[in-house]
């Protein structure tokens, strides 16, 4: 038996995305626009030098001080978006994913469709995910800050020179709309902020339809619904995961296998007491 896609999951959770997407976007954007300003600013500058001083010429330091404000307004909008999404979004996402599975779950015979509440073994999953999540987003934003706070010295000190850096170079020493991965990849802030806004939702979503699975039905086995060409663990592994059975101890363990992915577990208490094994396929 297969079951079809959730379009009305998935469209709920891209609504969630999007929007928190589209906020992040404009703060970044916000901040970059403050960062060009200054360099517009230092450029000028520059070249209109007369006898080096030793002080930073008075446009500059006014260019500075919007940038200082431009930078406190990113982490305070920023940093609410992200308490926002820990405690408003994620909870939302959650709660789709575990009224989706309870809505697409096989029954048994005669078995009785539960409806979700938020019981304390639900409100203990959803606490210990967004105690994991908050932290991944608030990293990036305060890392952001900190470059932010670094190119504003970094320029205060060139402007006292008398020959300072050319803009570009400044540019290209301290990007804002970049985002660095621990091996040393740069990415557009905006395509960082969806992969990983993304793989927290779904992630979330299919929390709640685990623990709707074995809290709510007392079921053993998950249906998979991914794409035909994902793996269990990764996206080229060979074992693949659409259409296929899996435990709900595993399905745990491998809740999303790569970023943007979109993969669906929909509750089997009809196989309680079937012969299924590890990864079956359907």
């Amino acid at each position: 038996m297969t079951t079809p896609a959730a379009p009305g999951r998935n469209d709920a959770l891209a609504q969630l995305i999007d929007a928190a997407l589209h906020r992040l976007e404009e703060d970044w954007a916000e901040l970059a626009d403050a960062q060009r300003a200054v360099l517009r600013v230092l450029a000028a500058a520059a070249r209109r030098r007369g006898p080096r001083t030793g002080a930073v010429p008075p446009a500059v330091r006014a260019a500075l001080a919007c940038f200082a404000t431009a930078t406190a307004r990113f982490n305070s909008d920023a940093g609410a978006l992200v308490q926002r999404w820990a405690a408003v979004d994620l909870p939302r996402a959650y709660r789709i994913g575990a009224e989706d599975a309870l809505a697409a779950a096989v029954l048994a015979p005669g078995a009785v469709r539960p409806v979700f509440v938020w019981t304390p073994t639900h409100q203990d999953a959803l606490s210990l995910l967004t105690r994991a999540c908050y932290p991944v987003l608030i990293r990036r934003i305060a890392d952001t800050v900190r470059r932010a706070q670094a190119f504003g010295r970094t320029v205060a000190s060139a402007a006292r020179t008398a020959k300072p850096p050319r803009t570009k170079e400044l540019a290209a020493q301290h990007p804002l709309t970049t985002v660095t991965y621990e091996h040393g990849a740069q990415h557009p802030a905006s395509a960082w902020a969806r992969a990983a806004l993304t793989a927290q939702s779904v992630t979330v979503a299919n929390a709640g339809a685990l623990t709707a699975t074995t809290a709510d039905l007392e079921a053993r086995w998950v249906q998979v619904t991914d794409g035909p060409e994902c793996g269990w663990t990764s996206h080229p592994e060979l074992d693949r995961a659409h259409d296929t059975l899996r435990s709900a101890e595993e399905a745990a363990i491998f809740p999303i296998a790569h970023p943007g992915c979109l993969r669906r577990f929909t509750p089997r208490p009809d196989l309680n007491n079937a012969p299924v094994e590890e990864g079956q396929p359907l």
